[in-house]
């Protein structure tokens, strides 16, 4: 950043160069002669058809040109427009490269009075753009407090805040963007200042997550001022963009259709058809008169007498529509654009949803993982929010189906690869019958199971209890499980079975109520029913149950029960591979051992105390060390000793006793 700017901008308003050519005086306050007003006019109109251009979107038309115009430009009173007018295309183009031109271009034009008093404003707005643009934040910031210091008019000042706000943008600042720009649209009472300001609010509003403000925001903009954007189409567009983009394409169409109104050139109007076909294809719904609407843009982009590049792409869309209406195979369309993976998509969508439609629900349900990838983009082109609304849509229609026949056999199948969702959809709209619940108390909602809990409360049934009370544990109805629980001891058939199928979800059970008492009480009844212990031993649950029992046991002072349920403990930890409870298990058990003077095998405990936990704590870890070095003492093995007390030594963030024994040591 040259250092010139700042002299430039303190001492540009009261010296910088007027704008002649609009009265065509020249510098001495003399009348030019005809030839210069001639040629000033003429290259006048040159820029005003490139920055037509630039409006249209047309910028490799309008970069060529530009560049052409600046070569052979000699008229000194243009070269401020052209100097803008050409950074200005340089950063519409998009790219890096262009836009570290762009900012080099502009900056040397206002250090060396390139720039007239007029057009400072805009250059130092499209300038901090610029430099935002090649992450130069310290010089954004500049050119941005230059524009609130440097111009005391109120427009002029929102947009200096405007910039601050674009680089907070760029910063990920959104909250401060929001309310700077959020404290200018409540202050102007100029419509253009408040359009841009909503213009950027809007970005921001997306860009942090707040769609629906975004929304309000845009229609309101539109509903005042929608010509701001029917004179800029490169601007217009670039909103069209945005809003399909954020899912709002019914405010697209209506940009889209006063830019169609307003055009004049041929291949405009032929973008703006092709845009409003689009948008009208990306509205999300299930009705037709959308798709009718596209349907006719694109044929009119197909009929176009004059070649038009969207020709080519409006017949495949008009395939795809056809193929919507049933009047195309998806298997014609795999084989008509075998290279376009939106159309394969497409048509494997189109697939789906005739097969569901002919009630082949068996086919679906064979190839759901496949259907599964189909993107977001054509679940929303068919009027879905994703994927997995296509199929809650298809499994409620099969659920409905299956029952309308009564065919809950079938519907069982099934339930498996059914989505939850659809099964809210049929509760809350269905009076659902016993054979239905009895398919559907797999799937665990809240809405299924308060329903199947009123079905079958007096069934007797320990089968369905157990289930219910597996329902109830996995949404938390811990209360409600409790009961069920209760329930179950009433059963008189197979109630021995039921039980011991139950007890460790009981166990569950009173662990979640939080209750000492009931928690007691649960273990008294395990020890009452030592069997049920047995019988699920090889449950992954018995290795919660093993732990809060054996300290349970302990707390009751029955050592030699609590030492045997350890071992317990000890050894199903190792079976299934799940050290849930290490060291803590280790630990113990080499205690007994060394209580009962087996040093080697509370050794072999320690070690094993090593090897096993996934994450071992730096505290438990000195104490390991420590009782290992104890023990090689106690044997006789001195460099044993020693090596397990420098282990300890190097233990980092541990403290304890044992640490600080350690470290005497």
């Amino acid at each position: 950043m040259n250092i010139l700017i700042s002299l430039f901008l303190v001492l540009t308003i009261g010296f910088a160069k007027k704008d002649f050519y609009y009265s065509f005086i020249d510098e001495d306050k003399n009348q030019m002669e005809q030839y210069k007003k001639d040629k000033i006019s003429g290259g006048n109109d040159k820029l005003s058809y490139i920055k037509r251009l630039v409006r249209e979107g047309q910028l490799n038309e309008a970069y060529k040109s530009i560049v052409k115009f600046k070569e052979e430009n000699s008229i000194k009173v243009l070269k401020s427009t052209v100097e803008i007018l050409y950074a200005e295309i340089l950063y519409k183009r998009g790219s890096k490269k262009f836009a570290i031109k762009g900012a080099a271009l502009l900056e040397n034009a206002i250090n060396n009075g390139t720039i007239i008093e007029s057009d400072l404003l805009e250059a130092l707005r499209l300038l901090v753009k610029l430099e935002i643009k090649i992450n130069k934040i310290k010089e954004a910031k500049f050119y941005a407090n230059s524009i609130v210091e440097s111009f005391d008019d109120p427009l002029s000042q929102a947009y200096g805040k405007i910039a601050e706000a674009q680089i907070s943008t760029h910063r990920r600042k959104y909250k401060n963007s929001i309310r700077i720009l959020y404290k200018i649209l409540v202050k102007t009472k100029d419509i253009e200042v408040a359009t841009v300001v909503a213009d950027e609010l809007y970005d921001v509003y997306v860009l942090n997550g707040e769609d629906e403000k975004a929304h309000n925001l845009a229609t309101k903009v539109l509903k005042k001022n929608i010509a701001y954007y029917a004179n800029d189409s490169f601007l217009a567009l670039k909103k069209v963009d945005k809003l399909i983009k954020a899912q709002m394409p019914h405010l697209a169409i209506q940009i889209l259709k006063m830019l169609l109104k307003n055009a004049k050139q041929k291949e405009s109007i032929n973008t703006f058809k092709y845009k409003l076909a689009n948008a009208y294809m990306s509205i999300k719904t299930f009705e037709t008169q959308y798709m009718l609407e596209a349907k006719e843009l694109y044929k009119d982009l197909i009929s176009s007498k004059r070649g038009n590049p969207y020709k080519k792409r409006a017949k495949m869309y008009i395939d795809e529509i056809l193929m919507r209406e049933g009047k195309l195979s998806p298997a014609l369309i795999v084989r008509k654009y075998p290279h376009s993976e939106p159309m394969q998509e497409k048509s494997l969508m189109q697939e789906l949803l005739n097969q569901a439609n002919n009630h082949e629900y068996d086919r679906v349900n064979k190839v759901k993982k496949i259907y599964r990838k189909i993107s977001i983009v054509t679940a929303r082109r068919y009027g879905f929010t994703n994927i997995k609304e296509v199929f809650i849509s298809i499994d409620e229609d099969m659920i409905r189906y299956y029952l309308k026949d009564d065919k809950c056999l079938e519907l069982s199948k099934v339930l498996k690869k059914i989505d939850i969702g659809a099964l809210k959809k049929i509760i809350i709209d269905n009076e659902a019958n016993e054979k239905m619940f009895n398919c559907l108390l797999e799937y665990p909602s809240k809405v299924t199971f308060n329903i199947a809990n009123k079905a079958f409360a007096d069934s007797k049934n320990g089968n369905i209890y157990l289930y219910l009370e597996k329902i109830a544990l996995q949404l938390n109805l811990n209360e409600e499980a409790y009961k069920l629980s209760q329930n179950l001891d009433m059963v008189e058939k197979d109630k021995e079975l039921y039980k011991s199928k139950e007890f460790l979800y009981r166990f569950l059970i009173y662990g979640k109520l939080n209750n000492k008492y009931k928690m007691e009480k649960f273990f008294a009844y395990a020890l009452r029913n030592k069997h049920y212990i047995e019988q699920n031993e090889n449950e992954p649950l018995i290795i919660d149950f093993y732990y809060q029992y054996y300290l349970y046991l302990i707390d009751k002072n029955k050592e030699k029960q609590a030492i045997k349920i350890l071992k317990k403990l000890y050894d199903a930890q190792n079976k299934m591979d799940a050290f849930v409870y290490s060291p803590f298990v280790e630990m113990q058990l080499s205690l007994e051992e060394k209580l009962d003077d087996n040093y080697k095998g509370a050794l072999e405990y320690l070690e094993l105390a090593l090897d096993n936990p996934r994450n071992i704590k730096p505290n438990d870890l000195v104490q390991i060390y420590f009782e290992m070095s104890k023990i090689y003492k106690k044997l006789g093995k001195e460099n044993r000793y020693k090596h397990m007390i420098d282990k300890c030594k190097d233990v980092k963030d541990a403290d304890s006793l044992y640490k600080k024994m350690c470290d005497k040591s």
